[in-house]
């Protein structure tokens, strides 16, 4: 029953998960026909993610996520924030390069893992919500396939984002061992 519980806690983040799955496999059989409406889809499993925020609440997985009033209220955010963005992408990417599907299901994947860090009651969900929302940054820094600085500062931001997730990890454990 805790179990269900927790899992209820974290529905917004699993929206955003399994609708980033399902929308990644119908990327890559729809192919670039079908960005705009893989792009669409992700507003609306944001709008829904955001929704189900306010509706939903309480700690899980043994106090590591709290679904306080101030986490609801940055997950709203965010989602938000995410879905204006992916709104306004269609527009911007016009003057540069076509869209590609797979910008929606990486901001679903972003907006996940920064759902997960508002919401994280402890350092490994901290972590978690962490590297989540990095391992999707790391390929949207290096988005723009045809510009060649866009393939550099992506393959930059991982470097260094693998040195600060490895200083990151150090000081967590530092910091569990020392206080016991």
């Amino acid at each position: 029953m805790q179990f269900m519980e927790s899992l209820n806690a974290v529905l917004p983040e699993e929206l955003l998960a399994i609708g980033g799955i399902i929308l990644m496999l119908a990327a890559a059989w729809a192919g670039k026909a079908g960005a705009r409406t893989i792009n669409g889809i992700a507003v609306i499993i944001l709008i829904a993610a955001a929704v189900l925020a306010t509706l939903t609440g309480g700690t899980a997985f043994d106090d590591m996520i709290k679904a306080d009033a101030f986490s609801t209220f940055a997950r709203v955010l965010i989602y938000g924030s995410a879905a204006v963005a992916l709104m306004m992408a269609p527009r911007w990417f016009a003057t540069e390069e076509p869209l590609h599907p797979e910008y929606g299901v990486l901001m679903l994947l972003a907006a996940a893992g920064m759902g997960v860090m508002v919401s994280a009651n402890n350092l490994l969900a901290l972590y978690v919500g962490i590297e989540l929302n990095s391992l999707a940054a790391y390929v949207l820094a290096s988005f723009m396939r045809k510009d060649q600085r866009t393939a550099e500062a992506g393959l930059k931001y991982f470097v260094l984002g693998a040195l600060a997730s490895g200083m990151i990890l150090h000081g967590m454990s530092l910091l569990y061992g020392f206080s016991g």
